[in-house]
């Protein structure tokens, strides 16, 4: 974390250890004045321009005077906002953190937390009363109010599709239980765990900012996983067991099913590095819309060693995602944009810096107990991948 990160204050007793055992993905946990109001710097008028631009996903959802919802999907026009109601209404802005750095920043005060879990950073703006409705999440979320007032409600009922208003592209609620009730004003965070059911309503006009976790169902695990499995596989077919006397030639034999089993037992189980490799892979496979491109030129060794040299930085690129993990004793794997690199254990530390910091120089490097090209090929396999990037001075 730099010094300009923006710290999340704990409530008091509660350290990071406490919170991942406490209330990580258990339970709910309000922290008041968690974050300096300071950080959260960006306007409503900015975030609708946002909302303008189609490389944004957003959404508006309406509330109409008769309890219909209304949703509508962005690029909106300029003179959309102008037309609509004084109030009721809320404005989303998904993944705004890969554009805007002072967004992205505010992740890296959440490093008590799996930092190779977070999606994104989603921006909302309401009018008074405005909100999307009682609804539960299936994945982990931190909200942090930026600006004005907003109230709250949870329900510790546990809620099915069958509660769900019908007919309606929006997941909400039909009824909801109140079981919690509070307001939280600039600073203040709230953290949820997955299907703790909420409902927000702006008191005033109101944004927030809301820090998702991802959560792959076992549906797009399994999807994903035996489709692996199929690009390991080859024409070979499946031949009789070599004692094929039949007492009914129409039976499927216990030597038949052993021998198609042996055809499949090359391939990977769930328990192989095989499938650790992939799974770090599939975690940090990006959304279609931020793959990566190499830079217009390649970046050379003298390049880097001129760079970090004159005291420059690194730094992550806003769409790059970043995980890794040991292989046994020998072995480390970065993991980054749904690839893996495998590198000798002495490269421990150095893929733990940059996997966990967004920002790095030669300061972080020199501390380093890595072989100095073996760091240097594997920065700039990072760089000339688009992963990294030179850190331009302010």
């Amino acid at each position: 974390m730099t010094s300009s990160t923006p710290a999340i204050t704990l409530p008091h007793g509660i350290d990071g250890a406490t919170f991942l055992r406490d209330y990580w993905q258990k339970k709910p946990l309000l922290m008041r004045s968690a974050m300096p109001a300071t950080a959260f710097r960006l306007a409503p008028d900015e975030l609708a321009g946002l909302a303008c631009e189609a490389e944004f996903e957003s959404r508006l959802i309406i509330e109409h005077p008769n309890g219909a919802w209304e949703v509508r999907h962005g690029p909106f026009a300029g003179d959309e906002f102008a037309a609509l109601p004084a109030s009721h209404w809320t404005l989303l802005v998904q993944d705004v953190d890969k554009y805007l750095p002072d967004v992205a920043q505010l992740m890296e005060g959440f490093d008590f937390v799996p930092t190779w879990r977070i999606d994104d950073i989603m921006i909302s703006y309401a009018t008074d009363q405005g909100g999307v409705g009682p609804h539960t999440d299936a994945y982990d979320v931190f909200l942090m109010q930026a600006g004005g007032r907003r109230r709250w409600r949870l329900s510790y009922t546990q809620y099915s599709d069958d509660d769900l208003i019908p007919d309606l592209e929006q997941r909400i609620l039909s009824h909801f239980h109140i079981d919690e009730e509070w307001i939280l004003e600039p600073g203040d965070v709230l953290y949820l765990p997955p299907g703790i059911a909420h409902w927000g309503i702006a008191e005033g006009e109101c944004m927030t900012y809301s820090l998702g976790f991802r959560a792959p169902s076992q549906q797009d695990l399994a999807a994903d996983w035996f489709q692996h499995l199929v690009s390991l596989t080859d024409m070979r077919r499946l031949l009789d067991p070599p004692d094929l006397r039949l007492e009914s030639p129409a039976e499927l034999s216990e030597g038949a099913c052993e021998e198609a089993a042996r055809l499949l037992d090359p391939l990977p189980s769930t328990r192989s590095t095989d499938y650790r490799v992939w799974l770090g892979e599939h975690l940090t496979e990006p959304k279609p819309q931020f793959q990566l491109l190499p830079p217009d030129e390649a970046w050379s060794e003298q390049d880097l060693h001129d760079w970090l040299t004159a005291g420059r930085q690194l730094h992550r690129h806003p769409f790059a995602r970043m995980a890794w993990a040991r292989i046994g004793d020998d072995e480390v794997v970065l993991f980054s944009q749904g690839e893996s690199r495998r590198l000798h254990h002495r490269m421990t530390d150095a893929v733990k810096l940059i996997a966990e910091h967004r920002h790095f120089g030669a300061t972080e490097l020199a501390r380093l107990d890595a072989s100095a090209e073996a760091l240097s090929t594997l920065l700039l396999q990072l760089l000339n991948a688009g992963i990294l990037e030179p850190q331009e001075q302010d």
